[in-house]
């Protein structure tokens, strides 16, 4: 039988090897917090997590995005983030085993301006929600220039159960700017840079509910899901 102190000993020296492959690769840093990586993996946890796990299974939650900005048509952005932290949310927490009322149904109840004018709650009952994840988008700009597109958003994120309206977590979001270097709009059209833009804006509130990498919003290809 091998002791406990020799099992420690091969763990170490397979520990070891590792930082010497990472060595030649990517410099010494990296084989000394490769290995923890390997092992530990580099997520980092959600904001919410505890309110996140005490919601029941199989409870119904919707997500709401609304903006008071002067957004029209395919300019408005607020659909698409709905649905698309809708899908994110399905997808991350489907061991969760909850339903995710589709943001259609709330198209189908309220108009614009009831959108901007009834609470969360309210909205939540009418769409026989248990929870909202409401989103005000109080700045929403993919142009930095007329020559240049840089998405910027500011968001304040709620978490809301509908039943009593008690606002069981929220984080105001400081301004989220993407790509970090700006990029010419004469290599992209508006609407395909917008949707990549929203897609790296669900995921960073997506971040607030699931546990995420924090290096994960640097490539610039669309996490808009396919549907």
């Amino acid at each position: 039988m091998i002791s406990n102190k020799k099992i420690f000993f091969y763990n170490l020296l397979i520990i070891q090897i590792l930082g010497l492959i990472l060595m030649g690769t990517s410099g010494c840093a990296g084989a000394i917090f490769g290995p923890l990586f390997l092992l530990k993996g580099t997520d980092v946890p959600a904001l919410f997590k505890k309110e996140v796990k005490e919601i029941p299974k199989e409870s119904k939650i919707v997500v709401i995005c609304r903006s008071s900005l002067n957004l029209f048509g395919d300019e408005n952005p607020s659909g698409d983030l709905s649905r698309c932290i809708t899908y994110l949310m399905e997808d991350k927490l489907s061991k969760k085993k909850f339903e995710w009322i589709p943001y259609d149904k709330v198209e189908e109840s309220f108009d614009d301006e009831s959108l901007m004018l009834e609470s969360f709650s309210k909205m939540g009952k009418k769409v026989k929600a248990d929870y909202v994840i409401g989103v005000d988008m109080d700045d929403f700009n993919i142009h930095l220039s007329s020559q240049f597109y840089q998405g910027r958003s500011k968001l304040n994120v709620k978490l809301i159960q509908v039943e009593t309206g008690e606002i069981i977590a929220q984080n105001s979001m400081p301004q989220f700017i993407y790509p970090p270097t700006p990029i010419i709009n004469t290599d992209i059209h508006s609407s395909e840079f917008q949707k990549k833009f929203i897609g790296k804006l669900a995921n960073e509130v997506g971040s607030l509910f699931y546990p995420h990498d924090p290096h994960g919003n640097v490539a610039m290809d669309t996490d808009f899901p396919a549907r």
